[in-house]
């Protein structure tokens, strides 16, 4: 049987206990829909149902027990922690890590992020993920969507790149091989619709992935050069040889990245204070940062 998530344990725990979807569903904050997915997934991944219906209520299967006995091993090493499941890109990981890691009460679960926005959505909806940071997803009354962060790009290039200095033109653009982040296309906005797409869809590209610090070791330690957001520089540099430079106005777009999460996690979700990973210096868009999207 393969690993079964921690909110899955979770939940068969207080089934055992309130034996009633609706009265777990309340006791966890989730809705009994929710509660349903969750039995219908642990029935695919077990082979074998975890409840019996009665006129008395769920009566457990010997299985959920078994499930509640792991749940309540992990919980007494973490008993004191708050736990948080978070989808997002690699370098706001080490951003959030780096932020959070002094609070010795907040235990962040990294998972990585779905590239099909309707999967994100359908995951926050079903509590698989408690905050997930990325382009914008489509409204849902369910969801808070409020934006993290706004930037600039720029280009980062190795420090020690032997052609490029601190003048960045469309020449060295086209001459140069390109490194692509892949993400989602609501991440950029701003002047996109003023940038000839030619100059993004007929550049040499490299390679390509997902994951930021990757792309950010490999353009420090090579000739090939990127599209960056520019708030993300200062963290970068701590870390790798890179210099940011100015692109062309012809290559001006701004990034948007958005926090999302339930509706019944917003109290906790304020309390961590996510607004101030980032100094407000660098914000883009102060006035609206972290602001309700509605």
């Amino acid at each position: 049987m393969s690993t079964i998530n921690l909110r899955h344990l979770k939940i068969v725990d207080a089934l055992i206990q309130h034996q009633s979807a609706v009265k777990a569903a309340s006791a966890l904050h989730i809705s009994p829909s929710a509660i349903s997915y969750s039995l219908n997934q642990l029935r695919k991944q077990t082979g074998k149902p975890l409840f019996k219906r009665t006129r008395e209520g769920l009566r457990p299967h010997e299985l959920a027990f078994e499930l509640q006995k792991q749940y309540n091993e992990i919980a007494r090493l973490n008993s004191v922690k708050n736990e948080y499941v978070i989808a997002t890109y690699s370098l706001i990981e080490m951003l959030l890590a780096e932020y959070i890691h002094e609070e010795n009460d907040t235990l962040l679960h990294f998972k990585t992020m779905e590239s099909c926005d309707e999967e994100r959505l359908r995951k926050l909806k079903h509590r698989e993920v408690d905050i997930d940071i990325g382009g914008q997803l489509q409204e849902d009354r369910s969801i808070v969507s409020r934006r993290f962060t706004r930037s600039e790009f720029c280009l980062a290039v190795s420090q020690a790149h032997p052609r490029i200095k601190e003048e960045f033109t469309l020449d060295a653009w086209r001459e140069n091989e390109h490194l692509l982040w892949q993400r989602g296309a609501g991440n950029i906005t701003g002047m996109l619709d003023n940038v000839n797409h030619s100059l993004l869809t007929e550049r040499k590209i490299a390679w390509t992935s997902p994951n930021l610090l990757t792309l950010a070791w490999h353009c420090a330690h090579s000739e090939h050069l990127m599209l960056m957001p520019k708030i993300f520089i200062p963290f970068l540099q701590k870390h790798f040889p890179i210099k940011a430079l100015t692109p062309p106005t012809e290559l001006q777009m701004t990034f948007d990245c958005y926090l999302h999460y339930h509706l019944a996690m917003e109290e906790k979700i304020d309390a961590l204070m996510l607004q101030n990973i980032f100094p407000a210096a660098l914000q883009g868009d102060q006035d609206h940062n972290f602001g309700h999207c509605s």
